[in-house]
């Protein structure tokens, strides 16, 4: 049994021994005020990459569909339509048999069916018409009309196109068109067109195309089953030699190769 009270000998330290102990409580001694600055870094950057990113895909959703063959811009930007106003089969009925019938020189026989009617946007400024597709009984045909003052037509034996689907490859069928210009009170030309519409079909974009001049994509409308194109621009041309381009979407804003008819 060891009997000594003094503990064992210790061997001295080496000078590396000694720098290395006084490096570690120095370490300990220092002050901490800057590590909780290092600690916020991390999110005050991670919020930084967020706001990047939800910033970066409100540009890239709202930017207009590139093409260099367009003399103005897009209207992608704004607000989305997808329907019109629908018009009652009342009031549809009594515009066609007031100032459809006696401009188309028709009588369609009793009662009539109301296939489509919407309220468009009309010819001048905040003005609406009345669009319609209008059956009657029997044998009587179909008629397609713009009330109160647009044009008309009317098939006593209807083609396919009124009742069957275009294929995939046209997307869209023309049933019904018309088209106007003005010098007074400022140039202005139009063209719309009524469509039948694939299902896939979820919007369209219109233009007008002339010689040289080209006019803005604009937005139409994709109701029903149908779709209207409304193309506008600020000069005045021949509206025999103006012609309509369209172009479609699906519902995830992929455009769709379409041969429209």
């Amino acid at each position: 049994m060891n009997t000594q009270l003094e503990p064992p000998r210790v061997p001295p330290l080496s000078a590396a021994e000694r720098a290395r102990l006084r490096n570690q409580v120095m370490d300990r001694a220092r002050p901490a005020e800057h590590r909780p600055s290092r600690r916020m870094i991390a999110p005050v950057v991670a919020v930084g990459a967020v706001a990047a990113a939800v910033a970066g895909t409100l540009v890239i959703t709202n930017r207009p569909p590139a093409d260099p063959g367009v003399a103005g811009s897009a209207t992608a930007a704004t607000p989305t339509r997808t329907g019109l106003e629908v018009v009652p089969n009342a009031e549809a009925t009594a515009a066609f048999a007031k100032s459809c019938e006696p401009r188309m020189h028709v009588k369609l026989d009793r009662p009539l069916t109301v296939a489509w009617a919407r309220r468009v946007p009309g010819a001048n400024p905040g003005k609406t018409e009345i669009l319609m597709i209008v059956k009657g009984s029997g044998t009587s045909g179909i008629a397609s009309c713009v009330a109160p003052d647009g044009g008309g037509g009317w098939e006593r034996d209807p083609s396919p196109r009124w009742s069957q689907l275009p294929t995939r490859k046209e997307g869209l069928a023309g049933l019904t068109s018309g088209s106007s210009s003005a010098s007074t009170p400022k140039p202005a030309s139009r063209m719309w067109t009524l469509y039948r519409a694939r299902p896939e079909v979820a919007r369209i974009e219109a233009r007008l195309v002339w010689k040289g001049t080209v006019g803005p994509w604009q937005r139409g409308y994709v109701d029903s089953g149908y779709a209207y194109a409304d193309s506008r621009m600020n000069v005045e041309v021949p509206a025999s030699t103006v012609r309509q381009e369209v172009r479609a979407y699906d519902a995830q804003g992929r455009l769709l190769p379409i041969e429209p008819k």
